[in-house]
Order: structure tokens, then sequence, then C-alpha cells
């Protein structure tokens, strides 16, 4: 094995350990409230190993819902084209494979969880890039259009973790399918 390899398996490691040691904490303590100390404990690291990846716990919480926001933006890259169906099957695939995925979007900083950034990220990354092609008439309309879709769809992932994703990913995909309204653009 090379030695590249084999410091690359400890970073992810401990990034993993770290990451599971947060989410434990975060279940009963505001992030703003964690210490380094607290974290590299609950994690069985030292406070060094733990500034070798992270300024603090909050940078931390930040950098892993900026990771599952990149994640996302590579999905609705790949299902660009407007397939619905295939859009929600890599979603939901994605937080199935994943549950420490969620429970990562579950936890605020500064009083906005990471299923709020994720939303907002995809609505403006995504969603407004089509505003110029409605008439004025219709700007305000879309511009409710795109909330309902977006937020909708992040309530829907969310209510799913939160019940402990007992539908299959492919369930989960017929279901936000059928919640769509008919005869409107979606990744398009």
């Amino acid at each position: 094995m090379k030695e590249q390899e084999k410091i690359d398996r400890r970073v992810k490691r401990t990034k993993k350990v770290l990451t599971e040691a947060l989410i434990r904490i975060l279940k009963n303590k505001n992030i703003e409230n964690v210490t380094v100390s607290e974290l590299a404990k609950e994690a069985d690291i030292t406070r060094t190993t733990f500034y070798q990846y992270y300024r603090d716990p909050i940078e931390m919480l930040e950098n892993l819902q900026k990771d599952i926001a990149r994640d996302l933006e590579k999905i609705v890259e790949k299902t660009e084209g407007g397939d619905a169906k295939e859009f929600f099957a890599h979603l939901f695939t994605y937080f199935y494979q994943d549950r420490t995925k969620t429970d990562i979007l579950f936890f605020s900083i500064r009083n906005q969880t990471g299923f709020e950034k994720i939303g907002y990220y995809v609505h403006n990354k995504y969603m407004l890039r089509w505003k110029d092609k409605f008439l004025d008439k219709n700007l305000k309309r879309y511009e409710y259009y795109r909330y309902y879709i977006v937020f909708g769809c992040i309530a829907v992932v969310e209510n799913w973790a939160q019940n402990g994703m007992q539908e299959t990913p492919e369930e989960m995909t017929e279901i936000a399918l059928s919640l769509l309204p008919a005869g409107k653009i979606y990744l398009k």
C-alpha cells in the first residue's frame, strides 16, 4: 500500500469519527455551545488533531453541510435535462446510502438548519436562472412556484429522514413525483 493511500485512509477515518462525535453531541446541545475539547474527547482524538482539519466546531458543521450541497449540485447537474424521476431517484438514494448526511442537515447554525441552507442553495443556483423566461405578469407567480417546488422537495426529504427512512428510495421517488404539479418545468 502506498504511503499516500495510508494517509488518505487515516484522514477519512478521523473525519468520520469526528463527524459521528459531532452528531452525538449536537443531539443534546447547539453548535454554538460545543467546544473543541468536548468534541475531541467524544471522538477520542487530541485537540491538535482536530485543528489539523477545522478551526472550530461551527466551521466543521458548515463544511459538512457545504459538502452535501456540492454533492447535491452534482445530482442536479446530472439530471438537468428535466428528468425529475432520475433527479429524485439520485436524491433519495444519496441520503439513504449515508444517513449521517441527513443527520448533519438537521442541525442549525445561526438559527438556520442545513435543510434550509440546501433549499436556498438549490433555489439560488438553479431555479433563479429561469426567471427571465417568464413575462413580467408571471414573474411573481414563478417566484412562489420556485419556493414551493424547492422547499416542498426539501420538506419531503426532511420528513422522510425524521421518520426513519422507512420507505425505499424507489418508493420515495414515486411519492415525490406524484406531488409535482402537472405541466410545469422542474429541472430543465
